[in-house]
Parts: structure tokens; sequence; C-alpha cells
């Protein structure tokens, strides 16, 4: 039985593929650069960061950047991913690779559908290439549908009429949403496997069904006791994933919330093993809510001295549309906000794999711009500690508005460079503290009540809270070194 989660932290609509006995799994970045990890694993079990599609937006999309779809066909790697166009509007592009660890080329979109069209997935029927997609989610006059097409031979173009697959509905447990489909062939079927209802945050109930049919023209038939996965255990609202098999054993790789800390987490990566009714040639997993172990793995801490001369791998920040100004030399990250909005921060994050943490940062006391730790909803929600023209900050943004949070007078701060630290409890409670003579110290009220700060308003639908370092305003700010670890801290000094 495999222990879940494989790719721990925030990893929703995991693709994967197999090249060469090397197993490779993309997902969604929503609108944090690099755009669209790759991680990779011999086993299924065990997997590693290794790239990203793409260090920079590419140039005709706007945000929005969901479900990755990798394929591999003849030497080429193809990645056909979701994102909005500059007026809004959710299409599928497609970029190729030779070299997956090398990033891709991107070849533009080549599917737009209504308001919306989403979720791509490519397979081959008789050496025929075909590619099925959601559409009509934004369209109200019409039912969402996954609807299909031949692909042409090189990948890059519809061929063909476009035929409808499946219809949600509105009166089951699909409630009227389906996506994130994919489809693999066994016997005289090809199965389709799709999630339905709400995908996301803390209103969602998705779920797992699977359809199937002779030919990729249909008729699909939805199996009646549908759905085949739901809420269980530790887990919730699982779904859009990847059927694929290993040592002649199938397996689902798909992606569920964490209850532990529920919705601030984000979606994870799960792998179930599932089987095949001898009687009705339906798959079924061994209980219908899943057969993952609860979840015992032991979160890594990280940590960024900034030696070298470039950022580390697992690092995210929080714009599409422009890269961060930044420097690493000798021990020091310089960044710089000139290229963001004047009154958004530039955020480098790191995604959290459990909902108990703390962050920390060494950074100057002195400078123009305003920078320090913080914890990233979006711009209009999130909350954070940092040092300006030398003094302390403790702050949040709450529906746009931005809250100083008034402290006590006693923190003095001494000496060219201050350590701050952030802990977190449940992804959302902070709690703050100032490294001092005597040790860590919490920071109160002018009143003398410890500031702790329960953000509920950090909840995003499509994405979990981060934790990382900010800057705003003008000028470059440094940083010297941070952390994220799971160790309870010891106790701080009051």
């Amino acid at each position: 039985m495999p222990s879940n989660p494989i790719i721990s932290g925030e990893f929703p609509d995991p693709s994967v593929i197999e090249v060469d006995g090397v197993f490779y799994a993309c997902g969604t970045s929503n609108d944090w650069a690099p755009l669209y990890p790759i991680y990779s694993s011999v086993d299924l079990m065990h997997w590693e960061l290794v790239s990203y599609v793409f260090p920079e937006a590419p140039s005709w999309t706007s945000a929005g950047f969901w479900a990755p779809e990798l394929f591999y066909r003849n030497g080429t790697f193809f990645c056909y991913y979701t994102a909005k166009d500059k007026s809004g509007v959710s299409r599928i592009g497609v970029a190729t690779s030779t070299s997956i660890a090398a990033g891709f080329e991107d070849n533009g979109p080549i599917i737009s559908w209504g308001k919306e069209s989403i979720d791509a997935f490519v397979n081959v029927v008789d050496d025929q290439l075909y590619i099925s997609w959601k559409a009509y989610g934004l369209d109200a006059d019409k039912p969402i549908q996954i609807l299909g097409s031949r692909l042409s031979a090189n990948g890059l173009a519809l061929e063909g009429e476009v035929f409808p697959i499946l219809t949600a509905d509105a009166n089951n447990w699909e409630r009227g949403g389906i996506e994130g489909q994919s489809i693999i062939q066994k016997n005289d079927f090809l199965y389709l496997y799709y999630s339905g209802a709400a995908c996301c945050g803390g209103e969602c109930d998705y779920k797992l069904g699977v359809a199937r049919s002779r030919t990729m023209l249909g008729p699909w038939e939805k199996f009646p006791e549908n759905p085949i996965m739901s809420d269980y255990g530790s887990w919730k609202c699982p779904g859009h994933g990847t059927p694929i098999a290993h040592e002649e054993q199938w397996y689902y790789i798909y992606h569920a919330y964490p209850s532990e800390g529920f919705p601030f987490m984000g979606r994870a990566a799960l792998i179930d093993p599932f089987y095949w009714d001898d009687q009705s040639s339906w798959p079924y997993f061994k209980a219908k809510e899943g057969d993952s172990s609860a979840s015992p793995y032991s979160p890594l801490d990280f940590h960024d001295s900034f030696e070298g001369d470039h950022l580390k791998k697992e690092w995210r920040w929080n714009g599409t549309e422009y890269s961060p100004q930044m420097e690493i030399s000798k021990g020091r990250l310089q960044l710089s906000a000139l290229d963001a909005a004047p009154t958004s921060p530039v955020v480098l994050a790191i995604i959290p794999e459990n909902p108990s943490y703390h962050i920390s940062v060494t950074l100057p006391t002195q400078g123009e711009s305003f920078k320090g730790l913080c914890l990233y909803g979006t711009a209009s929600n999130n909350l954070g500690l940092g040092v300006k023209s030398g003094n302390l900050v403790v702050y949040q943004v709450l529906q746009g508005d931005y809250q100083n949070i008034p402290l006590s007078d006693n923190y003095v701060l001494e000496g060219a460079s201050t350590e701050l630290r952030i802990q977190v409890e449940m992804g959302h409670i902070a709690e703050f503290y100032l490294k001092t003579n005597h040790g860590w110290t919490s920071l109160k009220h002018p009143s003398g009540d410890v500031i702790r700060i329960k953000g509920d308003f950090l909840e995003f639908w499509q994405w979990g809270v981060k934790p990382g370092l900010f800057v705003q305003g003008s000028g470059v700010a440094e940083f010297y070194d941070f952390s994220l670890s799971y160790t309870p801290s010891s106790e701080p000094a009051n």
C-alpha cells in the first residue's frame, strides 16, 4: 500500500507520464512563477522536483495557469496547458521540448472554445492522436461538457470536427460540473476518469467518476455507481488526476486537500491502486472512499543562506507578468519591487508541507524599502512582519485594506541586522517574534496581549497560503538568511 501524500504541499491537477522507465509529474502553478513544476520518480512513490515548464509566462497569456498535461511521442515532450489570454478567456496552449529538464518552447494556443476551455488530455487510439477538454464552464446558456477532437500528427493542431464526449448532470453528484478527464484503454473499452462538483476552497465537494466507450466518438456510458471516490480519512475533495500502470498494477494519481489545515494548505498529490471487476469490467477502489493511508511522511525543513549565484528551485514568486529583480552574492539576496505595482509586495514564497511551522529571516535593520516575512493569500489578503526605516511593523491586508497592528513601545531594533520569526498554526494563524539578547520575544499589543492574527481572510479558492519573503516600495531589500522549519521552536522569552 502506498503512503500518501507522494508530493506534499500544493500540487494540484497532477499529470503523469512514463518515459524510458522514468515517471514525470507536472501540476498546476496558478499565478505563481516559475510555471508548472515538474517532478520525476522511478517508482511512483518518491518524487524529486527537477524543473518547470516555463521560467516566465508565454507572451499571449495573462493569468490562470492551470492543468498542464504531459504527453510524449517520438522523442518529443508535449505540455498542453490552460492559461487566460489578455482578454481573460481561458484557452489551451501547447509547448514542446526534447529535454524535459531544459524547459519548453511555447507554440501558442490551439484551443479556444466559448468563454472557457480548460483541462486538456491527449491519448492515442489506433495510432490516431485525440485531445479532449472541458468547455462552456462560463457560458451561462450551455451545460458544461467534455469535448474531443482529433489532433494532427505533430500534436500542434486540431483536425476534423469537434465532438461531444460527456455532458454534466445538474441533478446528481456532479452538480452540473465535470472536468479533469483522463482516458486509458483496457481490453475492449476506453475508460474516462473525470471529476465533478466544486473543485476548490472551503466549500468544495469534488468527487471522482468514470465513464466508458468502445470508441472516442461514443456513446459514452457513465458508471451507474459513480462516484467511485469521495472524501475519506484525512483527505477532502479528491479528483483530477491520471491513471497509470506500473509493475502490473493500475494506480490513480490525483489531488486532495488534507483535512488538517483545510483549506489553507492547498491540494497535495496522492496515489491509490485501483482494480477491475471481473463481471462488469468497471474499475473500482477497494474502498469507495479511497485506499490511502494516513499521512506518515515527515515534512522537510527548508533553509537558504543565499550562497552561490541563483535561487534554490523551491522558491516561487507572485507574478507571471514580471520577474522579480534579484541578485544573489556572498550570502545575500538583493530583491527589488521596482517592476511591481507600487502598492503590491513582491513575494518569494515556499510551499509548506504541513500546517504547523515557523519561518524566520535575518535582514538589515535600515533601508528605504519595507521588507520582511509574510503569509500570502493574495495581493488583497496577506499579513506579515517586517522592518521599515529601522522600525518594526506587523501588518495585515484585509480585502485590500492595509492596517498596521499597534505594537507595545518597548521593541528596540539594535545593531545592523534584525532577526524575525512568524509561528504558524493550522496554516493561517500567526504569532510574531523578534530575536533579542534574551532570545525569541513574542510581540505584543500595547495592552500586553500577544499579537495573534487569525488569518481566515487568507483563504483563496484556487491556491493555498504561502509563507515567504516580501519587499515593497522603492529601493533594494537585502536578506541574509531564511528558514522554514516544522520542528517545534523553543519556548520564546516574553
